[in-house]
């Protein structure tokens, strides 16, 4: 059996939170990237879910990498990080365009990033079965519900190595259902241990008491994308000073 929990813990050594921080003032990362750190609290979600520099990580769907350019530079020396990420067979141009931006700029920076193994995130496991440390997945679990959810989970399952962990940050939502981005965290949970999981625990570390979850663009109203769809002039005004300053997050592991 495998477990996963969701409580932001800060237990690693002094010596990787250490290198963390190097990572995380880095000239690599934009400026832009770099606003998001008071926000994404991405130190100590990384230290809870336990990352060791030694570790096999598999990240899901990075996306424009904001948690990859932190992760795999910790992992070049002793670990390996792992990209589940676009599929290059893809019927979709846009989306192998993307997997092609991806390798190129994992390839021309390998001082960065070290040998990244890329997966399609579709894949019925991440590299190899019961080889991955901690499979980590950041603001994307909602757009799995309803989809393929069971068919990652399985995945997840089958990379993990017996007493592996799955950690998951997404926008907790206040209903029984996923919807506008925002993800449902009991039916998460409920998911997750019919694949054979086991919940440990949730934390309130990244949550934002100012977020209302009742926007009619879900949480693309609220910060880093601001949409405008739906809101009115006084909503956006409001979204774009104090009331929408934070990321509304939970995070989810798993481990066994």
């Amino acid at each position: 059996m495998k477990f996963f929990i969701s409580v932001f813990l800060m237990l690693s050594s002094i010596a990787s939170s250490q290198s963390i921080d190097d990572i995380l003032k880095g000239k690599h990362r934009s400026e832009k990237n770099k606003a998001r750190d008071i926000y994404r609290n991405p130190k100590e979600t990384l230290n809870f879910f336990g990352i060791k520099n030694d570790m096999t990580v598999v990240e899901l769907s990075p996306g424009g990498g904001w948690y990859q350019e932190i992760i795999g530079p910790y992992l070049r020396k002793n670990g390996k990080y792992i990209s589940a990420t676009y599929d290059p067979e893809s019927k979709n141009e846009r989306t192998r365009d993307r997997y092609s931006k991806e390798r190129d700029k994992l390839n021309s920076q390998k001082k960065l990033y070290g040998d990244v193994l890329m997966v399609p995130i579709n894949a019925a496991v991440y590299g190899e079965e019961n080889s991955a440390d901690l499979v980590v997945s950041f603001r994307n679990y909602h757009n799995w519900s309803g989809n393929s959810e069971f068919e990652k989970l399985r995945a997840i399952y089958k990379t993990l190595k017996p007493g592996g962990v799955l950690g998951i940050t997404d926008h907790r939502s206040n209903s029984t259902k996923d919807e506008k981005g925002y993800a449902c965290e009991p039916c998460l949970i409920d998911d997750a241990e019919a694949v054979g999981f086991k919940y440990i625990g949730s934390s309130q570390i990244n949550a934002n008491p100012m977020d209302t979850k009742d926007y009619p663009g879900g949480v693309w109203n609220l910060p880093p994308t601001l949409s405008e769809n739906g809101l009115k002039k006084t909503q956006i005004k409001k979204c774009k000073k104090s009331f929408c300053l934070l990321e509304k997050v939970i995070g989810l592991l798993s481990s066994s």
